[in-house]
């Protein structure tokens, strides 16, 4: 018996052809789609990297608005911030309330009555436009200031329609009630020992404490050396000019927050920053002329540990000095302006020979040796005994020379 064997009929090769049309097609589709997508993407991206260029643009010109308000409040000669809060409000003769942007600007528009502080001003391809307000302390709307702190809204508008807010807190530190000031429960304090030094309060105390028993010491002190009339002011001579000034200080300059608050303000605007440590592991720098400044380039200079002015004659050392370990005050060392030396609160003389502080020198212990904050003040330490014929001078042009509006808040609300 013969097995019927079915044979399958061969496929011609030419069969294949529409296959490969379809996978052609396939091909350009998803060709097509990863273009489209890249496309997309880069256009996307460009986009995003276009909206984040303007909204840049924007912050910066908003900066700038402060900056320039900051500025044009150094100006205000004798015109008070009350006054000048006052002549910012408008026809509803009330300031709007800062503490929510949409009273300003709404919609793609100022709503505000109030007279711009800096008018709308062109910058870097947009404009700024500057609001003075007061401070929450005061209440933001009130026309009347008490603490020398007011608040800034600029609105930056930059390219493609961008907006950016940014607000600032700023302050003009609060006039010092004597030519040398040393807050705190207590003080060590060691008077100079040169019959030729002088110590002159002017209009103020020439030392100004904060309690009965500092005072006590003190005056203990100079008269046990013989120079308690070395230390003077307008009203006379000795101990008159020495005072408990607690009831009328300034609580920035006779509590812990107060003065740990004008350091970082001063640290956020400082020209110079030396040091990172400082307690008992301080390292010491001596400052020079350039560090310093001078009268016609007055700078602020934070010193974060030991500091010493050493021969800086008399046209050099102009600002605002922080040192937040011990200053020491060597050979000719001059300075005009405002020294505070908080922190360690330490203030020593080494040879200080024909030395001259034209302004104001505060001394407050604020930090313990290992740097931790402390709760309330220590007592400063105030060691003069080795000055040979030096003078420091109470001077109030001196300090408000430099006293900018510095900023101790700030922020981008939009």
């Amino acid at each position: 018996m013969m097995m019927k064997v079915q044979r399958h009929r061969r496929v011609s090769p030419g069969d294949e052809k529409g296959v490969v049309l379809v996978l052609g097609l396939l091909l350009v589709a998803v060709l097509s789609l990863v273009g489209t997508t890249a496309v997309m993407t880069s256009t996307t991206d460009m986009k995003i990297n276009s909206n984040y260029k303007s909204g840049a643009q924007a912050f910066y010109i908003a900066e700038a608005g402060i900056e320039r308000a900051r500025a044009q409040l150094m100006t205000l000669g004798s015109t008070t911030l009350s006054q000048a809060l006052a002549a910012r409000r408008g026809a509803d003769n009330l300031l709007s309330d800062s503490t929510n942007i949409a009273n300003f600007f709404a919609n793609g528009a100022f709503v505000t009555d109030d007279v711009p502080y800096v008018a709308q001003t062109s910058f870097g391809g947009g404009t700024y436009r500057v609001y003075l307000t007061n401070d929450a302390v005061d209440g933001v709307t009130s026309a009347t200031d008490t603490n020398r702190q007011v608040t800034l809204t600029s609105v930056g508008q930059g390219p493609n329609n961008s907006l950016a807010v940014v607000q600032a807190v700023v302050r003009k530190l609060p006039p010092l009630p004597g030519a040398i000031v040393l807050p705190g429960p207590g003080v060590s304090f060691q008077g100079g020992l040169n019959d030729d030094s002088k110590f002159d309060g002017k209009g103020v105390s020439s030392i100004a404490l904060t309690s009965d028993a500092a005072r006590t010491s003190v005056i203990a002190n100079l008269t046990a050396i013989g120079n308690l009339n070395k230390y003077e002011n307008d009203a006379g001579k000795g101990a008159s000019s020495i005072t408990n000034a607690a009831a009328t200080i300034d609580p920035i300059w006779s509590s812990v927050d107060g003065l740990e608050g004008v350091y970082r303000g001063l640290m956020s605007v400082a020209d110079t920053v030396v040091g990172t440590t400082t307690g008992a592991t301080a390292t010491t720098t001596t400052l020079t002329s350039a560090m310093l400044g001078n009268s016609s380039n007055r700078k602020i200079v934070v010193v974060n540990g030991n500091a010493i002015i050493d021969n800086i004659f008399i046209n050099d050392g102009a600002g605002i000095l922080v040192v937040t370990g011990q200053l020491t005050l060597r050979n000719n060392a001059d300075y005009k302006g405002l020294i505070l030396c908080i922190g360690q609160g330490r203030v020593v003389a080494d040879a200080w020979d024909h030395g001259d502080i034209r302004g104001v020198l505060l001394v407050a212990k604020t930090r313990d040796a290992s740097n931790n904050r402390l709760t309330t003040l220590g007592n400063p330490t105030y060691d003069l005994r080795d000055d040979h014929e030096t003078d420091l001078t109470y001077s109030a042009s001196q300090v408000e020379a430099v006293n900018r509006f510095n900023k101790i808040s700030w922020k981008k609300i939009f």
